[in-house]
């Protein structure tokens, strides 16, 4: 490579000029430059790289190439480090050429001297033997010592003894300086190549010694003193020749640990001479080719055309594994004998066959490798030693085979192919086995690699069938056809097993005007081979014989013949061989048989995978079902050889109408998968479907089916200390019934089937499957309920016969009682809110809390009070509110429970004797930021009831607020929240312990019980079936029709061009933040959508300096005056405070009237604008959405704008319901502005899930969706 490092501009300007041979400066700046990019740039780089002498300047404004550009060109694109040019816009030349012949004009320049800033590795890896003859003669001395390195070795590889030495001629030109080295090339050919019983001594005797004759010092030691006497006499310490792979190779064989260790060395040494030779070491290394792939194609090759040096290599690579490995066992299933029995015409080729010799387990016939004894060997010897043992002895050789059989077992692997009927296309995959016995899919291979590496894996069967594959696996030769048929692992393309039935076509003779016409059955048959599935674990393959492919054209129509060439004609069919012909025409006797199909109408079910798969067929006996209707009108089946089947396919499709009239399917076609309820209607219906005359029939490796609903489940439940023990059964019939365990125990999330024995599944109905995933979610190991859990557990058991001891029974009678609310109370409500106040006070009643997520404006507060004033006489109860919604409790208190007193704290010093002090009929209301204050006083004493108000405010259970109210003492405990669950399921087990503590176990068996219901809709019914005694949710669609429409608008906004070069510029700035974080990931990612999110709303919110436009502040004030001038009033909610001191400013330069609240107004202050707004015409209330969002009544609005998106949905939601609530009566518009192509996009996607969520968990919705920091990090990319 070149000694400078070159910019991405450099090589694109290198290639430009490459295609062009020439191009103007013009030119090149329009084409490698963006409009308007200065063009000081373009000429900077031409100037360095005229200086590196890789461009030249050919006239004023004209650029092209030198040699060396074009050569750094090449060698970077091969080194990777530009693009590949678009070679096809020079049709002419291709990158190869080019590169080599700039090789070439280097070798022969005036100079000719190797350019100091390339390695002559690159140079001389582009150059082959054909190329010796002009650069050798032309060259340099100081290339021509390269070339012949590189040739010489060339030559030695290549290996053609017959030709004499490639170089003999051609370095008579070369310098007389080299005479040394072309000397020593040419003995070290003559000794290799050369006749086997010439005498010629090399520039390395002492290797030649070591193949001459044997001796008692081991080999390695003797090649180790070989290459010592080399480093002694020559300069290099290492020899540069073929003659060094050969002393490698031997001593790799001789000792492994040593052959790899002075591999490495040479290697080192080697640096940037003798290139070729430092390319083979390093592919020795990387095993050559692959572990010899192609080994089995050369070794079968004539003894002629063997490379004799590149098969020394690839049998070297490939003893590197060892004697016993895998790779070297394959030569174990190739007939080799033509080359290990003939007579060695030269050295190299003797010294091959003794190391494949050695490989195979035998001896090498001649020196050095004779000195070694094989593996095989050494067994054999070993077992003679062993026969010599005491017989006492045989007890140890036992447990020593037992202790080697009883490792832990290497996962096992087979081949497997696949048959695709269309082409038909053969597909070959491994497979491996798991440890419970199953295979996988497998990873595809190419069949042409199999015989070499994947040799190993090939059986009989497998060798029958590789031996008939072409290289190119294109269509599959007809010799390959019986052995794939005859093969056991054969499956389609689905993975089914398959049988593959070969026969012939039917040649049919009839009668056709004058003369007579041949047809042959099928008729895709005419193209050699034709698949005909008949079931899918059965095709049958159609193969035609060649002699009469060749005479079917002559054979479409048939002159009127006499009887001669009746006769005629009956010899020349006869004669062809496998050829099953029939015929109508008289005078001509077919060998076959043509009989009617006597098949009858049946239905053919197979249960596999978790569908049954349903086909209408038509069926004779033991033999292959055909479809019904459907395929060829002539049939071989049986085994009677020339015996067809006439079929009437016009009748067979009136008994498939009439089959699918009966089926309770309703669905076309002849074949159905079904699954869930339409596999057990039809399971329940075959006894009747049997009655009626339908033929079924079971597919012989499918299990039979059997249905349960219900009412077969029946269950019986006793008390036991602090929890009940649940036993239960499920009938199949008066004689068989099933333990309860024995099906919990197989039933998984997700699973309806289990398994009864091996030829016989139950299918469970989607009611019983889900009565017994929540018993299983409820129950322990040992079918046992906390008594926490024994409410839900009576909802469950509503439908299901169960018997159960005198503590159940008296506990489900109590159950059973609704608390009666005194009529006067509940005069004022509507229905569903007095459904609401039953529903609690029952739960009140039975111990139990209970959670009120109701929609926003249902009345959830007005529901609470009248559940107080029933409780009213059991003491005092404890209300905590947000501090936004103090006034309003206040307000309804007064409004709808005047008889209650509501305790305030004025004064910090009067708190805890308030609390103290207070009674029953009182209602001590606190807000959220004063818990911490009053924690000691709070839970100094016992609440009647306690009610939560926006009760997600504890939704992070690790909170100090959450902790408190978790430790108070209360027996009625009530959660109010229209979004009991916003982000995760941990909110909701946060929930759950202040209302009912214990009943989601810790927060850790939540997890584990429940962790998977976001994703797997089994496990969220499971969890819905435990909660949902204690949750009511009624949404205002459901209750409230006479509520005004809400109408909501995503009010799409562009960014101005400045606005959108300075949001993109921070987007890339934060995603660079985030990839370069370190376990800082999500702070990272939340700190960079907030700034992006600001940005949006206003450039000026992160640059206070912005002077330029707001597209959003623009075109929210639009919105506000459109809405002003309509008469409209309207709330304007953001989450960020500074957001609306910009709107403000504006409002107030318009001169609008407004009302303002955010988390920094006093109490009094707030009060005040809420008053204000709703007694006087006010057409604007600006309001934070963290400080008003919730509790707030504002139904004189009728307008809500959303200045920027909120991650919750939920959230928005319930500030908009501060105008859409009961007592609203104007139409309510809601618009939320959204800046386009932005992350504000990507928050309203989100919306739709975060909805899901709440959703799943509330309205029975089966399936939602989480959302993680990956989620969060995919709003950041563009």
């Amino acid at each position: 490579m070149s000694a400078f490092t070159l910019s991405s501009d450099c090589h694109a300007l290198l290639c430009e000029l490459q295609l062009q041979r020439a191009a103007s400066t013009r030119y090149l700046q329009d084409t490698l430059y963006a409009p308007g990019a200065p063009g000081r740039a373009l000429l900077d780089t031409l100037d360095q790289l005229q200086q590196w002498g890789l461009v030249r300047q050919r006239t004023e404004q004209q650029w092209s190439l030198t040699a060396e550009g074009t050569l750094t060109l090449i060698l970077a694109v091969r080194a990777g480090e530009c693009p590949m040019p678009q070679w096809s816009r020079i049709p002419s030349v291709t990158g190869l050429e080019r590169a080599q012949e700039v090789v070439r004009e280097l070798c022969l320049g005036d100079a000719g001297q190797i350019p100091a800033y390339y390695q002559s590795a690159e140079l001389l890896s582009l150059l082959d033997l054909p190329d010796a003859p002009r650069l050798l003669a032309g060259s340099s001395p100081a290339w021509q010592a390269l070339l012949l390195e590189h040739f010489a070795l060339q030559a030695l590889l290549d290996a053609e003894p017959d030709e004499g030495w490639p170089l003999a001629t051609l370095v008579a030109s070369c310098s007389p300086a080299l005479s040394g080295l072309i000397q020593a090339r040419a003995r070290e050919w003559e000794w290799l190549c050369g006749s086997f019983e010439g005498e010629v001594t090399t520039h390395w005797p002492a290797l030649q010694q070591l193949a001459q004759q044997g001796d008692e010092q081991p080999l390695a030691e003797r090649l180790l003193g070989a290459l010592g006497q080399w480093q002694g006499q020559e300069a290099s310490p290492w020899p540069r020749m073929f003659s060094a792979l050969l002393w490698l190779g031997w001593l790799q064989q001789a000792d492994p640990v040593q052959g790899s260790e002075q591999r490495k060395k040479w290697q080192r040494s080697l640096g940037n001479h003798s290139p070729l030779l430092a390319d083979l070491l390093g592919q020795w290394a990387g095993d050559r080719h692959g572990q010899a792939v192609g080994l089995f194609d050369t070794l079968q090759l004539p003894l002629e055309e063997l490379h004799w040096g590149y098969l020394w290599l690839d049998l070297c690579a490939l003893a590197r594994h060892g004697e016993q490995s895998p790779q070297v066992t394959i030569l174990h299933k190739w007939d080799l004998s033509h080359v290990l029995d003939a007579e060695p015409r030269h050295r190299l080729m003797a010294f091959c066959q003794d190391l494949l010799r050695l490989l195979l387990g035998r001896e090498a016939a001649h020196w050095p490798l004779r000195a070694l004894r094989p593996a095989q060997g050494e067994e054999e010897d070993a077992t003679e030693e062993e026969g010599k043992a005491p017989a006492s002895a045989s007890w140890l050789n036992w447990l020593q085979g037992l202790g080697r059989s009883s490792g832990v077992r290497k996962p096992q692997e087979r081949l497997v192919w696949l048959l695709h009927a269309e082409g038909p296309e053969l597909e070959c995959k491994i497979q491996k086995q798991s440890t419970k016995g199953e295979w996988t899919a497998g990873r595809r291979v190419d069949p042409a690699l199999l015989s070499t590496q994947y040799a190993s894996l090939l059986d009989e069967a497998d060798w029958a069938l590789v031996r008939t594959l072409p290289r190119n696996m294109g269509k599959l030769p007809r010799d390959a056809w019986v052995p794939l048929a005859n093969h056991p692992r054969l499956f389609n393309a689905k993975g089914q097993k398959l049988q593959l039935a070969v026969s012939a076509p039917l040649l049919q003779l009839v009668q056709s005007g004058e003369g007579m016409s041949a047809r042959l059955h099928p008729a895709p048959a005419t193209r050699g081979a034709h698949i005909v599935p008949l079931a899918q674990d059965l095709w049958q393959l159609i193969l035609t014989p060649q002699a009469l492919l060749d005479r079917l054209p002559a054979l479409e129509a048939i002159p009127a013949l006499p009887p001669a060439g009746l006769e005629e004609l009956q010899r020349t069919l006869d004669a062809i061989p496998d050829l099953p012909w029939h015929s109508q025409v008289a005078g001509l006797r077919g060998n076959a048989e043509l009989a009617p199909w006597p098949g009858v109408p049946s239905v053919l079910l197979d249960w596999q995978e978790g569908q049954l798969v349903v086909q209408l067929v038509t069926r004779e006996g033991d033999l292959p079902p055909l479809p019904l209707g459907k395929g060829e009108a002539i049939v071989r089946q049986g085994i009677r050889e020339y015996h067809y089947w006439q079929r009437d396919l016009a009748a067979e499709k009136e008994d498939a109408q009439r089959l699918r009239n009966q089926l309770p399917i309703g669905l076309p076609g002849n074949e159905w998968k079904l699954d869930g309820e339409q596999a057990l209607t039809l399971v329940n219906a075959l006894p009747e479907l049997v009655d009626a005359g339908v033929v079924v029939h079971w597919h012989q490796d499918s299990a039979r089916l059997k249905s349960l609903d219900e009412a077969a489940l029946s269950l019986r439940i006793e008390r036991r200390q602090d929890w009940f023990q649940v036993e239960g059964a499920l009938s199949l019939d008066e004689h068989q019934i099933l333990d309860l365990r024995l099906i919990l125990r197989q039933l998984t999330p997700g699973q309806r089937t289990v398994q009864l024995d091996e030829k016989t599944s139950l299918m469970l109905s989607d009611k019983l499957v889900e009565r017994l995933t929540v018993l299983g979610a409820m129950l322990d190991n040992e079918q046992r309920i906390n008594n926490k859990l024994a409410y839900p557990l009576a909802r469950l058991l509503s439908v299901i016969t169960t018997e159960g001891d005198a503590a159940w029974q008296n506990l489900q009678q109590e159950w059973q009682q609704e608390v009666s609310c005194p009529p006067e109370l509940l005069t004022a409500l509507r229905d569903y809110q007095k459904e609401g106040v039953r529903w609690m006070a029952t739960l009140a009643h039975h111990g139990f809390g209970a959670c009120l997520a109701d929609d926003m404006g249902l009345g959830k507060t007005l529901q609470a009070l009248i559940v107080l004033r029933m409780r009213q006489h059991l003491g005092p109860a404890l209300v905590v509110v947000p501090k936004s919604v103090v006034t309003n409790w206040q307000e309804e208190v007064a409004r709808f429970a005047p008889e209650l007193e509501v305790v305030v704290f004025d004064h910090p010093a009067e708190r805890e004797t308030l609390i103290q002090g207070a009674r029953a009929g009182q209602i001590v209301l606190v807000n959220y930021g004063m818990l911490g204050s009053l924690s000691q006083a709070l839970k100094s004493r016992r609440w009647s009831s306690m009610v939560l108000d926006e009760a997600q405010q504890i939704k992070n259970a690790g909170t100090q607020r959450a902790k408190l109210l978790f430790q108070l003492d209360g027996d009625f405990r009530l959660a109010l929240s229209g979004t009991p669950i916003e982000n995760h399921l941990g909110e909701l087990w946060s929930l759950f312990s202040f209302i009912n503590p214990g009943l989601l176990g810790s927060l850790g068996e939540f997890k584990r019980r429940f962790g998977k219901a976001v994703k797997d809709p089994q496990h969220m019914a499971m969890l819905r079936a435990v909660i949902s005694p204690f949750i009511l949710r009624r949404l205002k669609q459901q209750v409230l029709t006479e509520l005004p429409d809400k109408t909501e608008i995503i009010h799409h906004i562009s960014l101005s061009p400045e606005e959108r070069q300075l949001y993109e510029a921070t987007r890339r700035e934060v995603v660079q933040q985030v990839q370069s974080a370190d376990g800082r990931a999500l702070m990272h990612v939340l700190s960079g959508l907030t700034r992006l999110r600001r940005l949006c709303c206003s450039p000026q919110l992160v640059m206070p300096e912005w002077s330029q436009t707001s597209s959003k502040l623009d075109e929210a004030m639009a919105l506000l005056d459109e809405a002003i001038d309509g008469g409209h009033r309207v709330l304007v909610f953001s989450q960020f405070v500074d957001l609306l001191s910009l709107l403000r400013s504006r409002i107030e330069q318009r001169q609008w009237d407004y009302c303002y609240l955010d988390g920094g107004c006093s109490a009094k202050s707030r009060q005040e604008s809420i008053l204000r707004f709703r007694h006087e015409a006010v057409p604007l209330f600006l309001i934070s959405l963290k400080a008003g969002g919730t509790g707030l009544n504002l139904t004189q609005a009728d307008t809500v704008l959303h200045l920027d998106p909120w991650w919750n949905p939920a959230v928005e939601d319930q500030a908009s319901d501060r105008a859409h609530r009961m007592g609203q009566t104007q139409p309510v518009t809601v618009y939320r502005l959204v800046c386009e192509q932005t992350v504000e996009e990507k928050i309203v996607a989100l919306h739709d899930e975060k909805r899901a969520l709440a959703d799943g968990l509330l309205s029975g919705q089966s399936e939602v969706k989480g959302l993680d920091v990956e989620s969060l990090r995919a709003l950041l990319m563009s």
